[in-house]
């Protein structure tokens, strides 16, 4: 082999190893591209996971706050008819105590004619 030939191997060498790393390095930012782009995925994949959450525990906050104002309803709509019912028998009793005078009195009536 003369000098001449062996220089063209010795440059094609290096242009196939410079198209090999050139290849390579495009290689790897498309790989870098991909594995950004799957962090930015799993990051708002992970986001609406947290909002679903989120979302969840207010809906849940919700319908505990619901049910405690019915139980408070309830609770004070009881509180007020036991008041109410202990008024009566006030009333009851201040009106049977009453009756009581009314009846006597009506038969001493009674008793004089």
């Amino acid at each position: 082999m003369n000098t001449e030939e062996t220089q063209s191997q010795t440059n094609n060498q290096w242009e196939i190893a410079e198209d090999r790393r050139v290849e390579a390095e495009g290689e790897r930012a498309c790989y870098e591209r991909t594995r950004r782009v799957a962090e930015r995925q799993r990051s708002a994949m992970e986001h609406r996971r947290q909002v679903r959450e989120k979302e969840r525990e207010i809906g849940e906050r919700l319908r505990d706050t619901e049910r405690r104002g019915e139980r408070l309803a309830a609770e004070y709509s009881t509180h007020s008819l036991r008041a109410q019912i202990e008024s009566v028998k006030v009333q009851i009793s201040q009106l049977s105590s009453r009756l009581a005078s009314i009846e006597a009195l009506c038969k001493a009536m009674h008793e004089q004619l």
